[in-house]
């Protein structure tokens, strides 16, 4: 089905943390679904002869190859089969369909896990992690300079600006990872938000300096406009590091379990074709309009993995990672994060 091309929501260019930008109005809204779940859990609990409770679901996505899963049941029919119909929207971050998804307007929300675990933390809305989407591995996530850039090395990049699709989220925390490693402080790079699929033309505009992009956009912007690699994120502890997932909020996991069962059942169809069959990933996102990718960027992007199952192991380890570079303000218990969605 055609997708929408525009985001819920614009990231704001000069926000140093986007999880603060929202809290105040995710604060009134979580207020608001709450009294209206009360209102309403008997509707939710009645009716068992129907298969699933929400048959209409919107899902906010990423334009990243994380989705391929998705994309793929949703094109071979496998949400239809379970008796879903899945609207998918593109958002340029995670993190900005987060008040959607407290509000109701999005049902479950794929994105990096950074962004979900800082908005877990803030309080001011409660997740459970519904379904892994996907991990790292080489090629996946690198930071790229423009044709013919001066840039050659990472300490090159004091002082520069870098493109990432979300501030606070994963692409700082792997790109901080990486600057700390070869001596650069974090402080000394400027990070400005950019949508993954606008990346390739920021760079050959010189609006920025370099960018952390990730597939298929990264394979787009080297073919497209020469962006030159200069390092890919999949080293040290970000080693194959868990990437996305899909998300929803606990008041809606409570009312809707069993259409939570069917659409991570036939999301699990769609992540094990993704990670078994290549071609069949190409030919997902190929037709996605909201990705703008040819044949020929299918053919040369990296895929990394998708796993079939969250691990709050894996959560940890963004968790970890996340407090030694200053993103988390607490800790966060993953493994509860975790059970309570599937053992609910």
């Amino acid at each position: 089905m055609p997708i929408p091309a525009a985001p819920l929501h614009a990231p704001a260019p000069s926000a140093k943390n986007p999880i603060h930008r929202i809290l105040a109005a995710l604060t009134l809204i979580t207020a608001v679904i709450t009294a209206a779940a009360c209102g309403s859990s008997k509707a939710s609990t009645s009716g068992g002869s129907s298969p699933v409770e929400k048959p209409d679901l919107t899902v906010a996505v990423v334009p990243a190859i994380s989705a391929a899963g998705l994309y793929i049941a949703q094109q071979r029919g496998y949400f239809a089969a379970a008796g879903l119909h899945v609207k998918i929207v593109p958002v340029a971050s995670g993190v900005d369909a987060i008040p959607n998804l407290v509000n109701g307007s999005v049902d479950i929300d794929e994105g990096q896990w950074a962004a979900d675990l800082s908005a877990e933390v803030s309080g001011a809305v409660k997740l459970h992690a519904l379904a892994a989407a996907s991990a790292g591995g080489p090629g996946v996530q690198e930071v790229v300079v423009p044709a013919h850039s001066p840039i050659t090395t990472i300490s090159q990049l004091r002082g520069k600006t870098i493109a990432v699709n979300a501030l606070n989220g994963l692409a700082v925390l792997l790109t901080d990872n990486v600057l700390a490693s070869h001596g650069v402080p974090v402080s000394d790079v400027h990070y400005v938000p950019v949508p993954f699929p606008a990346m390739g033309a920021a760079l050959a505009a010189h609006r920025v300096d370099a960018a952390f992009i990730a597939e298929p956009s990264l394979s787009a912007a080297v073919v497209g406009v020469g962006a030159v690699p200069l390092f890919d994120v999949n080293q040290g502890p970000a080693q194959n590091f868990p990437i996305s997932g899909y998300v929803v909020t606990r008041a809606w996991m409570a009312r809707y379990p069993r259409t939570a069962a069917a659409f991570t059942g036939a999301l699990e169809r769609g992540q094990q074709i993704a990670g078994t069959n290549r071609a069949a990933v190409e030919q997902a996102l190929i037709p996605v309009t909201a990705l703008h990718i040819s044949k020929t960027v299918a053919a040369v992007m990296a895929l990394g993995t998708f796993p079939l199952s969250v691990s709050p192991v894996a959560l940890g380890r963004v968790a970890d990672l996340m407090q030694s570079d200053g993103l988390l303000a607490k800790p966060v218990n993953t493994t509860a994060l975790v059970k309570e969605l599937v053992h609910q």
